[in-house]
């Protein structure tokens, strides 16, 4: 009986994370859309310091659960420099969590709340999260579709121009299959 116990609370370990992550996001979403109102009137720039930060404190906590729950161990081989560098990020999507590594390696150059993505079009439809990506500077490509050159350097102008800090601009390789 203790025995059965013990098994069935390991199989939901996987509860917790769950439930704090996906309960946590309309909260945070209704947040950053309060503070988006509020700094409508400021300068972009300080809008930009606190979403930046907003996207730091979930993601910290996303990464925490990542790191600590599914028992994967991150080795990091190498360096880490001194000054910190902007990074361009490309994976080849072989796993639905490539983006963690973007952000692993970003949490430590405490860059977390500097990273943006270039995502698959259908992702900005899912609820609560396609929205923010792209209010938080994430760009949506379509796998199927000819490659828009065009908006793409528009977007990445328009984060040259507005002074936004770029530390990671992860980039999936979107297979054709």
């Amino acid at each position: 009986m203790l025995l059965s116990l013990v098994l069935h609370m390991y199989s939901m370990r996987y509860l917790l994370p769950s439930v704090v992550l996906l309960g946590s996001a309309p909260t945070y979403v209704l947040a950053w859309g309060v503070w988006r109102l509020l700094s409508a009137l400021l300068p972009a720039r300080i809008y930009q310091a606190v979403d930046d930060r907003l996207y730091w404190v979930y993601q910290s906590t996303v990464l925490f659960f990542f790191e600590n729950y599914t028992g994967v161990q991150i080795l990091l081989y190498g360096d880490l420099p001194k000054n910190k560098e902007n990074i361009i990020y490309l994976a080849n999507h072989q796993s639905t969590v490539d983006w963690v590594v973007a952000d692993i390696l970003a949490i430590r150059q405490n860059a977390l709340g500097h990273v943006r993505y270039v995502l698959k079009d259908r992702l900005k439809w899912l609820p609560l999260y396609g929205c923010y990506f792209s209010q938080h500077g994430g760009i949506y490509v379509k796998r199927s579709a000819k490659f828009n050159e065009r908006d793409m350097r528009r977007k990445l102008r328009s984060y040259v121009d507005a002074g936004t800090p770029v530390r990671v601009l992860f980039v999936f390789f979107l297979s054709s299959s």
